[in-house]
């Protein structure tokens, strides 16, 4: 029952694991995934579900007033935060927990709750169209604009894993985060950390390289293989006790980091913010990573 369990509605407590629920099948996903992050960082855990009154008269089959449709907007709502709160106190009690149900629309509700969070994790609303998969615009937007890391926990993904922490690691600064937010997490989960860096076309003596097993193939994978060495050094040496493995692979990047990354527990990718449009926000990489990954995938954005 609604008035079994109550919803605080406080602000999101530092450092806290915002899971940001939309009321669909995606909200298991999200919940286990978060709070099995909480329980193993020992943080506290902070449900958010935006009381959106815009919703369509369609989303409940029938025709409202509109005192009718603010009613029942709210009655779904507290439902489902209800739930979650009686699911997460039954599976982790031991665990801090907070809520809130926010007006406004979606997206601005969660990333406003992700203000001082130490993540964020969220559904997608992946979709197949044409043999295209593409991502739901909340996903996106909130993916794109949270000012902390977000995790994205694809529909059917495993929240289990192999224990792996793959990570895309191409020289860059969002590179070195994404490496370093990874090997925390495979230090608070005891598992280990592999890096993929990716080559597509290279020129060695005037010719392309196309033949593996060649010495030009070879020049080529060692020289991104000590740029990802070098890219990673100082990280890896703060966390003596990770394992790591560092891949370089052949072909487009998103395509090898999610080849590498399928079983694993986890993918991460750093992602530049640019300003501009919403969704300009994400680069092509990591919009294709998100579309094709099937495991969660965190995004930590280097901004400025």
């Amino acid at each position: 029952m609604v008035d079994e369990v109550s919803i605080d509605d406080t602000p999101t407590p530092a450092g806290a694991i915002v899971a940001g629920l939309d009321g669909s099948h995606r909200d298991p996903a999200v919940l286990a995934w978060a709070a099995t992050r909480a329980r193993d960082l020992g943080a506290p855990l902070h449900l958010v579900h935006a009381v959106d009154l815009g919703t369509p008269l369609s989303a409940y089959g029938e025709l409202l007033t509109s005192p009718d449709i603010v009613d029942k907007v709210e009655e779904e709502s507290t439902r489902v935060v209800t739930d979650a709160r009686e699911i997460v106190t039954r599976d982790h009690p031991d665990l801090a927990l907070t809520s809130a149900m926010p007006t406004g629309s979606p997206a601005g509700a969660i990333i406003t709750a992700s203000e001082g969070a130490h993540e964020l994790v969220v559904g997608s609303a992946r979709k197949n169209r044409a043999e295209r998969v593409v991502l739901g615009t909340t996903s996106l937007s909130v993916v794109a604009h949270a000012p902390c890391p977000v995790v994205l926990v694809p529909q059917g993904a495993s929240l289990a894993g192999d224990g792996r922490i793959v990570v895309g690691v191409d020289g860059s600064q969002h590179s070195r985060l994404a490496f370093e937010f990874a090997m925390d997490t495979a230090r608070a989960l005891g598992g280990s950390v592999t890096t993929v860096t990716s080559w597509n076309v290279e020129v060695v003596d005037g010719v392309v390289v196309t033949e593996p097993d060649t010495e030009q193939w070879q020049r080529v994978e060692r020289r991104y293989g000590a740029m990802a060495q070098d890219t990673i050094a100082a990280i890896r040496a703060q966390y003596p006790e990770v394992p790591v493995e560092v891949r370089v692979m052949h072909g487009r990047a998103a395509e090898s980091i999610t080849s590498v990354g399928d079983g694993a527990g986890l993918v991460v990718i750093g992602s530049r913010g640019r300003g501009g449009f919403r969704g300009m926000l994400l680069g092509s990489v990591t919009q294709r990573v998100l579309a094709l990954a099937t495991c969660p995938v965190a995004v930590l954005h280097h901004r400025g």
